[in-house]
């Protein structure tokens, strides 16, 4: 006669395998076959081969009973509020099309300038990246110097320079 737990995670497991036969997300993937694995080796076996918490993988095995492969996908996560206020925001906006800095003097803006001088101005330190998409949901880019092959001859350049 079967033991409770092996009759349990033999039905669960044959619903794990029919689902992973269709599943196309690698993650969910790996945590069925963790669910499968499971039904046949030891937990604590099967969650040092796959790198987790024996805690994460009963975890695991209690989403799926009770939602489904759906719940083994990740859950969308809701965004970090800015750091930055709408009136400092429409500042540092005013320095970069205006290209001058809080004292007014003329910039060639690079994002760890920028960094720096927000973090002078409003003791606020913000990610390189972070910046960056902000700017671009603003609709804003950064000038940057035209890329220059290793080849090339920097006298050239610079005559053509000193003609134009």
């Amino acid at each position: 006669m079967a033991r409770p737990k092996a009759a349990f995670m033999k039905k669960l497991t044959e619903a794990a395998q029919a689902d992973l036969d269709i599943i196309d997300n690698k993650g969910v993937a790996v945590k069925l076959k963790a669910i499968i694995a499971a039904s046949k080796h030891k937990t604590e076996f099967v969650s040092d081969v796959m790198g987790v918490a024996t805690q994460t993988l009963w975890r695991w095995v209690k989403i799926y009973k009770e939602e489904g492969v759906g719940g083994l996908y990740p859950k969308p996560r809701r965004a970090k509020p800015s750091k930055l206020t709408l009136e400092q925001k429409k500042e540092v906006l005013l320095w970069i099309d205006e290209a001058r800095t809080p004292k007014g003097k003329h910039a060639h803006w690079t994002l760890e300038k920028l960094r720096y001088v927000i973090t002078e101005e409003f003791g606020v330190t913000l990610g390189i990246n972070t910046i960056w998409v902000w700017l671009r949901k603003e609709g804003r880019k950064l000038k940057v110097p035209r890329p220059k092959h290793y080849q090339s001859d920097k006298q050239v350049q610079e005559d053509f320079k000193k003609n134009c």
